[in-house]
């Protein structure tokens, strides 16, 4: 049985998955990198940095410049606390609940890994044009967002179809979760186009709407999903 095959009810049990080692190396690496990025942008910041500017129907929001620096790294310490605590808990709870709601292992190191390389360096570049832009300098941040947005689905994408439950049960249910598994690899090319289309619309329409929009349309590749699982249970 290949690693990415389902196991169906009445085989061994399957095994904790291991830690998406790679991703946490990544992880460290990128908030090492936002406090070095911080430490080099600290003087260039003024002391108060305006984060909305006013205008005559509302008043502009300014912060100290160490609320700008903290506010990405924290988030994703808390990102990675939420993630940590998940994964301990998932682990704990694997023995109590029924295999085939729980991910394989496998799969669930993949998209662990994926989440854990992909978000961190989004944050990482989220971090340091916030910086930049307070400095100074001129960023096109929008579309850096609406590109990194993109790249992210793309990795979604391309994870999605490996996916699948420790087991598949026997009886009326394992035809739903089979056909679930099929309408995945269809599923995840569609959001990977949907990343390709995000990353290249943000260099001609506007960056924010694309990226709202890519968001947005997440939602539609699971009802597409969804349909195809109905087709093929008739």
């Amino acid at each position: 049985m290949r690693p990415s095959d389902p196991i169906h009810s009445g085989q061994t049990d399957v095994p904790a998955a291991r830690p998406p080692w790679a991703g946490i190396v990544v992880y460290v690496l990128c908030l090492l990198a936002m406090v070095a990025v911080s430490w080099m942008l600290w003087d260039s910041l003024p002391d108060v940095v305006v984060t909305r500017e006013a205008t005559a129907e509302r008043a502009g929001v300014q912060v100290p410049r160490f609320v700008i620096v903290a506010a990405v790294p924290v988030t994703l310490l808390i990102v990675g606390a939420v993630m940590t605590s998940t994964l301990m808990a998932g682990g704990r709870l694997r023995r109590r609940v029924d295999p085939a709601l729980v991910v394989r292992p496998q799969s669930q190191t993949k998209a662990m890994n994926v989440v854990f390389v992909v978000l961190p360096l989004f944050l990482l570049a989220l971090h340091s044009g916030l910086l930049l832009r307070a400095a100074g300098h001129e960023v096109p941040l929008d579309r850096a967002m609406a590109v990194g947005i993109g790249l992210l689905l793309i990795a979604l994408g391309n994870v999605l179809p490996k996916i699948g439950p420790s087991r598949v049960p026997e009886g009326s249910s394992e035809r739903v979760v089979l056909a679930w598994q099929r309408a995945q690899r269809p599923g995840g090319l569609a959001m990977m186009l949907l990343g390709v289309a995000c990353v290249v619309a943000a260099f001609f329409l506007p960056p924010l709407v694309v990226a709202v929009s890519a968001v947005m349309l997440v939602a539609a590749v699971y009802v597409l999903m969804g349909v195809l699982t109905g087709q093929r249970l008739r």
